[in-house]
Parts: C-alpha cells; sequence; structure tokens
C-alpha cells in the first residue's frame, strides 16, 4: 500500500476519472485492425466489442448519449454500433489512445486483468442463458453480468489518477470486501458501478441491477434482473464444481424463487451456462 491514508470516493470525482475506462489491449488491437478493413462486417465488429466491459461500457454510453439516444435505450451492443457508427467507433479508440486508457490488472482488488475480464464475460453469458431459459429478452441480463464489476474498474481508475493505489482485498480480514468497501471508501463496488451507468445514462434494468446484485430481496425495482444477476454470479463461482447438498446462500434462494426456478434448473442451468461458455471462448480465440 502507498504511504497515502486510504479516503472516502468522492463520486463526482470518480465520474471524472472514469470517463475513459481501461481496455483490454488484445482487443483494442484486433478491433482497429478489423475498423480499418473497409469489409469487416458489424457482427464481427459487435461480437468482438461485446467481450470487454470497458469498451461495451463506453459504446453504450455514446449511444444513450444526448447525441445519438432514440426514444428507447440501447442495450444491444450491435444496435449500439449501427446507431452511432464505425466512425463514432473510432473515436472511442482514438481517445482510448490518446488517454492511454488500457489495463493489465486491477491492484486495488489484487486482481489481473485477465481475471477480471473472464469473470465479467462468464457471468454475463451465465446471466443470458438464465434470461434465456426463463423466456426473458436477454440483451440487458448479458450487459448487466459484463459490466456488474464495472465498480471495480472505476474504484482501481480513481485510486491509480490520484497515486493511492493499495490492495483492499488485504485490509478485508473477517470482512466481506463490501463492508470493507463501505467502511474504507465510503461505498462498494456495486453502488460506485450503478450510479456510474445511471450518470451515462443506462436503462434501469442494468444499473439498478448492478447497484443491488448481491441483494435482491432489497431491490426496491428491477427485481427480476437483479435476481438473474445474483444468480448468476452465484453460478459463475460454482462453475468448477458444484455441491448441490452444500448450502444455498439465502440471496440466492430468493433469486431462484423470483424467477420460478429451484436447485434442480441450478444444476441444468450450470451445464448450459459451461457448454455456452467454453463455445463463445472457442469464437473469441478465432476472432483474435
Amino acid at each position: 500500500m502507498s504511504g497515502k491514508p486510504v479516503e472516502r470516493i468522492n463520486l463526482e470525482l470518480l465520474f471524472e476519472y472514469a470517463s475513459t475506462l481501461p481496455v483490454s489491449p488484445r482487443i483494442f488491437a484486433r478491433l482497429d485492425q478489423l475498423l480499418r478493413n473497409e469489409d469487416a462486417s458489424l457482427d464481427f465488429i459487435s461480437s468482438l466489442v461485446r467481450t470487454d466491459p470497458g469498451l461495451s461500457a463506453q459504446v453504450l454510453r455514446v449511444t444513450n448519449s444526448a447525441a445519438f439516444a432514440g426514444s428507447m435505450k440501447v442495450n444491444e451492443i450491435g444496435t449500439a454500433i449501427s446507431r452511432i457508427g464505425f466512425n463514432e467507433l473510432r473515436n472511442i479508440l482514438k481517445l482510448v489512445v490518446e488517454q492511454e486508457s488500457f489495463f493489465q490488472a486491477l491492484p486495488v482488488y489484487g486482481e489481473t486483468a485477465s481475471e477480471f475480464s473472464d469473470h465479467s464475460l462468464d457471468v454475463a453469458i451465465v446471466s443470458e442463458t438464465i434470461a434465456k431459459r426463463c423466456g426473458f429478452d436477454s440483451n440487458a441480463p448479458y450487459i448487466a453480468g459484463l459490466l456488474h464489476q464495472i465498480g471495480k474498474l472505476a474504484i482501481n481508475v480513481y485510486h491509480e489518477r490520484l497515486e493511492r493505489v493499495f490492495d483492499i482485498t488485504e485490509l478485508c480480514g473477517e470482512r466481506s470486501l463490501q463492508k470493507t468497501e463501505v467502511e474504507l471508501l465510503g461505498m462498494s463496488h456495486y453502488r460506485a458501478g450503478g450510479e456510474l451507468l445511471n450518470r451515462w445514462q443506462f436503462e434501469g434494468a442494468v444499473w439498478q441491477s448492478i447497484k443491488n446484485q448481491n441483494s435482491p430481496l432489497h431491490a426496491q425495482s428491477q427485481v427480476r434482473g437483479t435476481s438473474i444477476l445474483s444468480l448468476a454470479i452465484w453460478l459463475a463461482s460454482q462453475l468448477g464444481g458444484y455441491d448441490p447438498d452444500a448450502k444455498t446462500p439465502d440471496h440466492v434462494k430468493r433469486a431462484l424463487k423470483e424467477l420460478g426456478l429451484d436447485a434442480l434448473d441450478a444444476t441444468s442451468l450450470l451445464d448450459d451456462s459451461r457448454f455456452e461458455i467454453n463455445d463463445r471462448k472457442n469464437q473469441l480465440a478465432m476472432l483474435l
């Protein structure tokens, strides 16, 4: 940890510093190459964009801004790129370069870039799988899953800009990460992410679900979206091995009940999610 003390987050300053969220250098390099090719398809480009949390957030932010917004908020990346056009997407990438907004790690959370990105993509795919199983539109759940850790990215940028980098996980002790964040920073990364996306004019189905992701029981609205995200985060944590006889956390029970699902559904959702995740990551490998 740096010698400077931990201070509570100034939300307005966080909004300012998070104006350009970091992007994966690998995704950026391939996307930049594609945009120089006049024959590159929208589907090909949007498939790549929708794997990167920082880039997806920026594309949707621009799409839903006053300059491009229509009567409906946009949650689907392909639709977003169609609306703003390739030239505006190039402008977003140009800004990333100008601000050197690439990331290799999230030192404030003790995570590597690949750990952060892989988990974000896993939760996005699981969220999409749950939504489809329940017969709901899957665009907002996918984006909420992809961006559910966006608060971590913003908080990490905030502390790097202030040169106050430390690993908050080393300060947790017996406390949860969320409680440690609230006590030391004045807010959790759930709230930071939700407030940031609300400021950026994201749909409530996305930002409210992210803000309340750990507690569908206390969600004032967007209970369905919050339940999908909460369940997806838990299922993603079980991808390496699921014990159906282990105690299910209360917030997961609430999410299952809200969605009309049970423990047997959780097992089959895990199987479907594993298949989808492997398939998408194989597709991503081919894109890169």
